[in-house]
């Protein structure tokens, strides 16, 4: 791509190197091999013994999302440096994602793309990326439980400190699992059952927080039972920016002996601020692990009497599961939302005490925050998220779209083996007889990936121009409105980084059917009118393709689908617009594969493709 957006336009860099990451330094931030971030060195910036919070951040971000890791160890470093709170990383950035920026490693003041650990402690010039010393530790699969372990055993012996804070940045699916590593894992990514064997037999953490989509479920809760305190993580998908760090640090240094109660407390606190007014609907929630336990019991009643009684119950267990608050994922569904509506299509009052013991230990002290705010983006697809009660659980209705997979970690065997003889586990297995699974495609490591990139003086102009994703569900995703799909990864918004690429990764198995890109010009203040192109690969072992050199099609506002009050999918896709523009698509097919996409003729979308 960074051949292409030097073609569209003659500058001699682009946007990103010369606004974004200005400054950054040739060369790497390796130094001193003594210094404070090596691994073999036990020594501590400032006096241990007062060092009240530790914070690790375990930032996987060799995939879509290196910007973001950048950007947000700036951010970091912004909140300045206390004796009293350490913040230390583990970190690793996509050489393939960040070229198609036009940034090598040297845009973060690195040497090279290994993984590096970094500690925050104020010292060397101030640059994109680590400022001070970093330890390069060599090519690690972060992906592994065990390379998750190590760095969290480092941390606690190099920086000791009363309390413990662990940070796990990148991607996020749920009871799917979480981080990716493309250079070293593919397409595989860590699961919840691996998350769990990294902390194992560790001392608990005071506090673990999610900074990723989707991770407030049931599920995760499961495994974190006994190895953390405390549980900060988002119902929904989160926008590519994540955590406001700068904020967060911040409030802990200014309260550094609160306990990690206050401390899950603050960051939902932070969180939810820092997006008000944003396009993207957020969600954050804080809760106890010491209450799972009983928490869990009360489920398991619910499932029980569930299961005990399928055959007069299904169709009001279907009814309540379809109307409840429902996520990127739709199997997974708010689980209180899901108690309100249950326990209106019941009437036995044995079900609903039962229903209402567990309502009240979802709703009790176990939830220590929970904030749900709908985004201004509501137009273009941000979903209302105003029933979110903080905890979801995977419950497929069956009805509207959201059955589990047919194969892969979204599939019904997947869910038993990670959560083996679980009541619940035991409840959808009898609830899901009959039901027809969703068919996949597996594409091993060789997956869909695209980026629409466009004229870099277009930024400097104030345009903003969208990817749309419209995936075989009917659904529509873009990144300013969270970075994970249910068959895919997103960048974040190129708008917020002030950037003119957006991307989008299909998962290793995705669903069967059409998925089709479009490009929509979000604003155009100055009338830029602003070129396009889309580049895109089949296997990441290859170089992209161009779909429209040298004949890049043009977005403007000239002809609005705002403008028009019944707009369609089928006068999108025949040029009716201006600024809402079909590109492409590709179908992945019932006997797996997928066909490329076309070069189309110049000025012309491409038509669909079958697999």
């Amino acid at each position: 791509m960074r051949y292409l957006s030097r073609r569209l336009v003659a500058r001699p860099l682009p946007l990103l190197l010369l606004a974004l990451l200005a400054g950054a330094g040739c060369g790497g931030g390796d130094g001193d091999p003594t210094g404070p971030g090596n691994p073999g060195n036990p020594g501590n910036p400032g006096n241990p013994a007062a060092r009240e919070w530790t914070v690790m951040v375990y930032m996987a971000a060799d995939n879509n999302l290196a910007v973001e890791g950048i950007r947000d160890i700036d951010e970091m470093e912004a909140a300045g440096v206390d004796p009293k709170v350490s913040v230390v990383v583990q970190a690793e950035f996509s050489p393939a994602a960040l070229a198609q920026y036009d940034c090598d490693a040297s845009c973060f003041n690195r040497p090279n793309f290994n993984t590096f650990r970094y500690a925050v402690d104020g010292q060397g010039t101030p640059t994109t990326g680590p400022n001070g010393t970093t330890t390069d530790i060599g090519n690690r699969d972060m992906t592994d439980p065990a390379q998750l372990r190590e760095f969290v055993q480092w941390a606690r012996q190099t920086y000791p400190a009363k309390r413990y804070l662990l940070v796990l940045w990148n991607h996020g699916g749920g009871y799917v699992g979480l981080l990716q590593d493309e250079t070293s894992a593919g397409s595989e990514l860590m699961s919840l059952a691996d998350l769990r064997a990294a902390l194992q037999g560790l001392p608990a953490l005071d506090v673990i927080d999610f900074d990723m989509c989707l991770m407030a479920g049931y599920e995760t809760l499961v495994q974190l039972a006994g190895l953390a305190n405390y549980a900060v993580f988002s119902e929904e998908v989160v926008p590519g920016e994540g955590n406001p760090y700068t904020a967060v640090i911040d409030a802990i240094q200014a309260n550094p002996t609160a306990d990690a109660r206050t401390v899950a407390g603050l960051i939902v606190d932070r969180f939810h601020a820092s997006y008000q007014g944003d396009r993207a609907s957020t969600t954050i929630s804080a809760y106890e692990l010491a209450g799972f336990g009983a928490f869990e019991s009360s489920l398991d009643a619910l499932a029980t009497a569930l299961r005990g009684n399928l055959g007069t119950l299904r169709p009001a267990i279907a009814a309540a599961a379809s109307a409840s608050q429902k996520y990127s994922m739709p199997e997974l569904t708010d689980l209180v939302d899901f108690l309100d509506q249950l326990r209106g299509q019941v009437s036995d009052p044995a079900l609903h005490g039962t229903i209402d013991a567990l309502k009240a230990r979802a709703t009790g002290s176990f939830r220590v925050a929970n904030k749900a705010r709908n985004g201004t983006g509501g137009g273009q697809g941000a979903p209302d998220v105003s029933r979110s009660t903080g905890l979801n659980i995977v419950m497929p209705s069956g009805l509207n779209g959201d059955q589990l997979g047919a194969e892969g970690r979204r599939s019904l065997a997947a869910y038993q083996a990670m959560n083996p003889n679980k009541a619940w586990t035991l409840f959808l297995t009898d609830w899901l007889q009959g039901q027809t699974a969703v068919p996949h495609t597996d594409q091993g490591d060789g997956r869909f990936e695209a980026y629409l990139v466009w004229d870099p003086a277009a930024v400097d102009a104030g345009a903003d121009v969208d990817l749309w994703v419209l995936e075989p569900n009917g659904n529509v995703y873009i990144p300013a409105l969270g970075a994970v799909t249910p068959n895919g990864t997103l960048t974040n918004d190129s708008y917020a980084d002030g950037t003119f690429v957006e991307g989008y990764m299909t998962n290793r198995y995705v669903q069967n059917g059409d998925y089709k890109l479009f490009a929509f010009l979000w604003r155009d203040p100055q009338d830029y009118r602003p070129l396009y192109d889309l580049v895109f690969r089949h296997d990441q072992t290859v170089e992209f393709k161009s779909l429209f050199e040298p004949d890049y099609p043009r977005l403007s506002t000239a002809v609005s689908w705002l403008d028009d009050p019944t707009p369609t999918l089928e006068e999108i896709e025949a040029g009716a617009y201006t600024d809402l523009q079909y590109i492409a698509a590709v179908t992945f097919g019932p006997v797996g594969g997928v066909a490329s996409v076309p070069r189309p003729a110049p000025g012309a979308a491409a038509p669909a493709t079958t697999g």
